[in-house]
């Protein structure tokens, strides 16, 4: 017999190895969601155990909707309390009741930024926290830990603020170069590290009490241009759009060293998925991503959207985890 013939099972046998993999890879990742509603341009999805709703934010319409996870039936949570305003992050708050909202917009030649509150069974609006000034905002993305104290980033101005639970008002809580353009944000499970994506240094890790940097600038996991960031199982889960070709739009899974202060490992989970169209933010609800595939940003120029033609459903992806 050949030789090289007494190769051919163990290459066939990896090649159905490979060929398996790739199916199963595909088999953990579908669409979830379609919403019909084309111009929304969202930005922010969150998820509700209480209501059992997704909720998407909209930059166009100046609103957020809810989707009922049973059915995929969708319909305006609020539509007017943001009104004129590009509606980004989004974040439930259970425990209380609560929906909480990024906002931001221009007004008269200043800028205008908002978080909002809104009541979770009734999308009434509790409380707006504005501010309204010369200088570049964007208030982008906030995460809530268990006392109600909202932290929230300003892309522009570089800057994590809080809203305290006690004191109720805006606060800077950091500020600097070391977080420059920071976009998602959230917390360790028991809140001791802030995790912040900066745009230019990667995923910061932050100590809450000392305020203190518990990491150098990312070098080499490629954390730098993420959107959305999660926590996940001693993991942090981001969603990166901000590169150079389309085709490097991706989630991926940085694993964390067993103290959760530095990346140790990155594992790409999805990329250049054929719904990717500047994907954005996501949310994860049982050990699966329901992420945010095409928000269609590039669409939309002046408030305006360039060609309503090109338009296409609005898709959730889910992944498996």
């Amino acid at each position: 017999m050949n030789k090289k013939l007494k190769h051919y099972p163990v290459v066939f046998f990896c090649l159905c190895l490979s060929i398996l993999a790739a199916c199963n890879q595909k088999e953990s990742i579908s669409v979830a969601y379609s919403i019909a509603e084309r111009d929304l341009i969202p930005e922010g999805i969150t998820y509700s155990s209480t209501t059992q709703s997704f909720y998407l934010s909209s930059i166009h319409k100046s609103k957020i909707i809810q989707i009922d996870a049973e059915s995929g039936q969708f319909k305006d949570f609020n539509n007017t309390a943001l009104k004129g305003l590009a509606v980004l992050g989004l974040w439930v708050d259970d425990s209380r009741g609560h929906l909480w909202a990024c906002a931001n917009g221009r007004i008269n030649e200043k800028t205008m930024s908002a978080v909002a509150k809104f009541e979770l069974n009734t999308g009434v609006l509790i409380k707006r926290y504005d501010q309204i000034d010369i200088d570049g905002h964007t208030w982008n993305d906030l995460v809530l830990d268990a006392v109600g104290t909202v932290y929230f980033t300003d892309t522009d101005n570089h800057t994590v603020y809080t809203i305290h639970h006690e004191n109720d008002t805006v606060d800077i809580f950091l500020h600097g170069a070391e977080i420059a353009y920071p976009n998602g944000i959230t917390l360790s499970p028991d809140e001791k590290y802030l995790y912040v994506a900066s745009t230019t240094q990667g995923i910061r890790v932050i100590d809450l009490a000392q305020k203190v940097f518990m990491n150098e600038a990312d070098t080499t996991f490629n954390s730098y241009g993420l959107d959305g960031l999660k926590y996940y199982k001693n993991s942090l889960i981001g969603l990166q759009n901000q590169v150079r070709s389309i085709q490097d739009r991706k989630i991926s899974r940085y694993a964390l060293n067993t103290q959760g202060t530095d990346i140790i490992d990155a594992v790409i989970l999805e990329q250049d998925n054929p719904h990717f169209d500047i994907p954005t933010t996501f949310v994860i609800v049982k050990d699966k991503i329901y992420l945010l595939a095409n928000s269609q940003m590039a669409n939309l120029s002046g408030g305006q959207i360039r060609d309503p033609a090109a338009l296409k459903d609005v898709i959730i992806l889910k992944i498996d985890l």
